[in-house]
């Protein structure tokens, strides 16, 4: 009973903290600097210009901008991470509110990819969550060799926590309002339910084309931060078995002959940041005069 209590205040304190930094603290009229390629399914932009390797990220947020890359929406909590990498060109890639969904999002970043490939000697792509998902249906139509592709919590197979009606059936009012800090509800949002028809119909067979490395979260065993302790409550709650937000079999769906499996203990939050720890050991990134 005291465990829920304190677990009851922590979300308060979170709620409060949220809704304040949305209010006070929201990017909405923020200039995003260097776009590279905007429509309506996905907005790319250039974060660190470096050498001939080619790293684009994915973290999964949404995001709208106007004809003068001012930011009109995002979605709440939208804290990027802070992912450094020393030499490498980094880019980032956001769905817009527009976006169709998850497919027409893939065909627009490999038309990218592809016509940018002469440029880079290498082309790592880091995506997190819907965005592991994203890029892995997107390399069945990318025709650069040098490829490499790091899958991290990616729910290959949907996860019931992006089925609203579902999981208002599993929760409170109050943990309702705290699910809706997390989900939008927009269409790369719900093409991520269980069998939805883009889960029905991806195909990830160009990942045998590519250096594939899925990294699985699960929810640590113990862990002091309160983030972590909210996204284990709703793992248990919203019965995902999981990272908090994505369920581990569902991460652990897609598997070829040259993917790289790895296990960690990470919540869904966390997970990006540790992850690419792993990117830098695995990827030696060289620079052209190496």
């Amino acid at each position: 009973m005291k465990k829920k209590i304190i677990i009851f205040i922590l979300a308060i304190i979170i709620v409060g903290i949220a809704i304040m930094w949305r209010i006070i603290f929201v990017c909405n009229g923020d200039i995003l600097k260097n776009v590279l390629y905007k429509s309506d399914n996905i907005i790319i932009q250039q974060t660190q210009k470096g050498n001939r390797n080619l790293i684009i990220l994915g973290s999964g947020y949404s995001l709208s901008i106007d004809e003068q890359n001012k930011i009109v929406n995002h979605d709440p909590l939208m804290i990027l991470p802070n992912i450094e990498f020393q030499e490498e060109t980094i880019m980032s890639i956001f769905y817009p509110f527009e976006s169709k969904g998850l497919e027409d999002a893939g065909k627009e970043l490999s038309y990218f990819i592809n016509s940018v490939m002469t440029d880079y000697d290498s082309i790592t792509l880091i995506g997190h969550s819907k965005c592991g998902v994203c890029f892995a249906n997107a390399t069945k139509l990318i025709e650069c060799k040098n490829v490499n592709i790091v899958t991290i919590s990616a729910p290959f197979q949907g996860t019931p926590m992006a089925d609203k009606e579902l999981m208002f059936e599993r929760l409170t009012w109050f943990e309702e309002r705290i699910y809706t800090l997390i989900f939008s509800n927009h269409n790369v949002d719900k093409d991520i339910i269980p069998n939805s028809n883009f889960l029905q119909n991806a195909d990830y067979s160009g990942l045998e084309n590519c250096t594939h490395i899925n990294i699985v979260s699960k929810c640590p065993k113990k862990s002091g931060s309160p983030l972590d302790i909210i996204l284990k409550y709703l793992d248990k709650k919203g019965k995902i078995n999981g990272d908090g937000i994505v369920p581990e079999i569902s991460q652990h769906s897609v598997f070829y002959s040259n993917t790289i499996s790895k296990d960690i203990e990470a919540t869904h939050a966390t997970s990006l940041e540790i992850s690419v720890k792993i990117v830098k050991e695995q990827f030696m990134f060289k620079t052209e005069d190496s």
